[in-house]
């Protein structure tokens, strides 16, 4: 059970490695892949990370789902990338998990995924969305097979809802326990 965790220039790094760190202590695995031709992000904040794979080495069906995070520029170099948006409507067709956080759900909204689905994004990223259910009192959504959250500061919810989603509730708590999560 691996996920996909695309990296685009100026992608939002609390979102990325909150996200990443979270599933994989819940077990799931989740690779780092960069879109560009080299394994180095610069985030939004300028934090270097490095990809675990390149885009053009891995294949579509090595996943069972795909996640995007923010990042006003990041969603821009997002949107820039055929192949990703080919892999997310080929994902939403097979009901393959989709998550994307902050601005990224404006990715979905602009492929029609999010037509008719309770979504939620970072306020004032709403474009392409205007088909969506949208709910800006949430700070993670799933509706089906997508998962959309509000921002870096709901990030864990975002991760939590996608590990929900994968593991089940038992599992999380068990998770939430670990990372001393407390209403």
């Amino acid at each position: 059970m691996k996920f996909a965790l695309f990296l685009a220039p100026g992608f939002e790094e609390g979102e990325a490695i909150i996200t990443t760190d979270v599933l994989r202590r819940g077990g799931l695995q989740v690779e780092l892949i960069s879109i560009t031709n080299d394994l180095e992000v610069k985030s939004a904040h300028d934090v270097i990370i490095k990809a675990d794979k390149l885009l053009a080495d891995v294949k579509y069906e090595q996943y069972i789902g795909y996640i995007l995070p923010g990042g006003r520029v990041g969603v821009e170099n997002l949107m820039k990338s055929e192949m990703v948006k080919d892999w997310l409507i080929r994902a939403n067709q097979e009901e393959k998990t989709i998550a994307a956080v902050c601005a990224a759900p404006q990715i979905l909204g602009h492929l029609g995924i999010l037509d008719n689905r309770e979504a939620t994004s970072y306020p004032g990223c709403t474009s392409g969305m205007e088909k969506a259910i949208y709910n800006d009192e949430m700070a993670a959504i799933t509706d089906g097979h997508i998962i959309t959250g509000a921002s870096v500061g709901s990030t864990m919810n975002f991760a939590l809802a996608i590990a929900d989603k994968i593991l089940g509730a038992e599992k999380v708590l068990a998770l939430q326990n670990e990372l001393v999560i407390r209403d």
